[in-house]
C-alpha cells in the first residue's frame, strides 16, 4: 500500500512541477517594449489587455496590438527587433533562446497589419512569421511583411526568406532586394518595396528618458534601403529569383 501512496505522490509531484515551470515560462519576459508611438496594448496569456509602455517586458504568448496612428517597437532577448506598424496584431507564439543552442526557436504571427522583423542571434533559419497566407522561414534576415488576411507583401532588405503558400502548397526563396506578394494565385513579384506604414517603413522614433525625441531606430538594411530608393529607377541589389532557385544563408 505504502509503494501505491509513494507512486501517486510521485505523480503529483511531478505534476505539480510542471504546471509551476509551465506557469513560470508564460510570466519570463521574452522581450522588451524600446518605443510606444501613440497607445499599444499586450495581452498575456490569461490575462486582461494592459497598455504598453516603455521598459514593459513582452511574455511568450502575449498578444500585441496597435491602433491607428499607433506603433511599438520590441527588442527580444536574442536581440532581434519587431516594429508593428498601426492597426497591427502579433502573436508572440513561441520564443525560445539560450547562447549557442542550436534548437532555439521564434514563431511570430501576424493576422493583420504590418510589421517589421529584424533578426538578432536567433540561428538561421530558426524564425518563423506566420500570416494567413503564409509560412515565412528567415535566414539573416531584415524583413518587412504586410497583409490583410487574404493577402501577404514581402519586402527582403537583408537576407533571404524561405516561403511557403498555405493556399497553393507552392514554396519559393525570396532574396536580399525582392518583393513579392502572396495570394491564392501563387506568389507574384512586385516593384513595392514599402507597406506603407511610416513606423514599419521608416522606424519609429525613440526618445530619450528626458521626454525629447531621440534618433531613429537603427537596424540592417536601412541604409541599403534609403540608397536603393534614392536611385529612382526601381531597381534594388538584390537578385530577381523569385522561383524557389538559389541558395540560402547560413
Amino acid at each position: 500500500m505504502r509503494s501505491i501512496h509513494t507512486a501517486i505522490a510521485t505523480i503529483l509531484f511531478g505534476a505539480t512541477t510542471v504546471a509551476a515551470t509551465y506557469g513560470a515560462a508564460l510570466t519570463t519576459p521574452v522581450g522588451d517594449v524600446e518605443v510606444v508611438q501613440e497607445n499599444a496594448y499586450g495581452t498575456p496569456p490569461a490575462s486582461a489587455r494592459e497598455t504598453k509602455h516603455r521598459g514593459d517586458g513582452v511574455v511568450y504568448q502575449e498578444m500585441l496590438e496597435t491602433l491607428q496612428k499607433s506603433g511599438m517597437l520590441v527588442k527580444f532577448t536574442d536581440g532581434s527587433k519587431l516594429t508593428l506598424g498601426a492597426n497591427s496584431k502579433v502573436m508572440v507564439d513561441s520564443f525560445v533562446y539560450a547562447p549557442g543552442d542550436a534548437s532555439s526557436k521564434a514563431l511570430i504571427s501576424i493576422p493583420t497589419g504590418a510589421l517589421r522583423y529584424v533578426t538578432g542571434a536567433m540561428p538561421k533559419g530558426q524564425t518563423t512569421i506566420d500570416t494567413p497566407t503564409a509560412t515565412m522561414v528567415l535566414r539573416g534576415t531584415d524583413v518587412k511583411i504586410q497583409t490583410d488576411g487574404s493577402n501577404t507583401l514581402l519586402v527582403v532588405e537583408e537576407g533571404s526568406v524561405t516561403v511557403h503558400n498555405k493556399q497553393t502548397g507552392q514554396d519559393t526563396l525570396v532574396e536580399e532586394g525582392d518583393s513579392i506578394q502572396i495570394s491564392s494565385t501563387g506568389f507574384d513579384s512586385t516593384d513595392e518595396d514599402e507597406t506603407g506604414d511610416p513606423a514599419v517603413d521608416d522606424g519609429l522614433q525613440q526618445t530619450k528618458k528626458n521626454g525629447a525625441n531621440g534618433t531613429p531606430e537603427q537596424r540592417r538594411g536601412s541604409e541599403r534601403g534609403s540608397s536603393s530608393r534614392s536611385n529612382g529607377n526601381g531597381n534594388s541589389s538584390g537578385s530577381s529569383g523569385n522561383s524557389g532557385s538559389g541558395s540560402t544563408p547560413g
